[in-house]
């Protein structure tokens, strides 16, 4: 029984550290990209947003979870990343421009939600996306991306960390063919 115990104990435990994963909901029947493979060698990242969006306390810290998992996830496919601040613009290199758009969030961490749990309210991301040749600017192709947290899932629901590691690997996947 006492064996039972700590073995549930310890399953709770792991679970509570990790996390669920992030639900990204993409715009249906959207149109294929038409991306070459030397655009998926180099991804650079340019983040924008709303007035509501820029102009929020934690704004800053939100655009530095989405510089970390790009790089993460460009790396992991191969790529090389670098970010573009300011208006986006070509760079005469092959690559993808990705122009990611933040309509509106909420910023949750998961110390927020492993201290003060469904009372922290739910963590979310609408936002917009379009894929640009690095090259010579023209458009790609756009997505929506949007994700949300449940207060159901209480101390297990997705904080903004992984609501933004997982757009941003849909986004690589998409440029990568995978």
């Amino acid at each position: 029984m006492f064996r039972l115990l700590r073995i549930a104990a310890l399953a709770a435990a792991t679970i509570a550290l990790t996390g669920c994963a992030a639900a990204v909901v993409k715009a249906p029947n959207a149109a294929p990209l038409r991306i070459g493979p030397d655009a998926s060698k180099a991804i650079v990242m340019n983040v924008t947003g709303s007035t509501t969006a820029t102009q929020s306390t934690d704004w800053e810290q939100f655009v530095g979870e989405w510089r970390a998992a790009m790089k993460n996830e460009a790396t992991a496919a191969g790529a090389s990343f670098a970010e573009q601040e300011g208006e986006p613009k070509p760079t005469g290199a092959p690559g993808t421009l990705i122009v990611v758009d933040v309509s509106d969030y909420r910023y949750l961490s998961p110390g927020a939600r492993y201290g003060f749990g469904i009372m922290t309210g739910n963590a979310f991301i609408k936002s917009k996306v379009q894929f640009r040749d690095l090259a010579a600017g023209g458009l790609l192709g756009e997505r929506s991306y949007d994700t949300s947290s449940t207060s159901w899932q209480g101390i297990f629901s997705a904080m903004t960390e992984k609501q933004v590691q997982a757009i941003c690997k849909q986004i690589v996947d998409e440029i990568a063919h995978r």
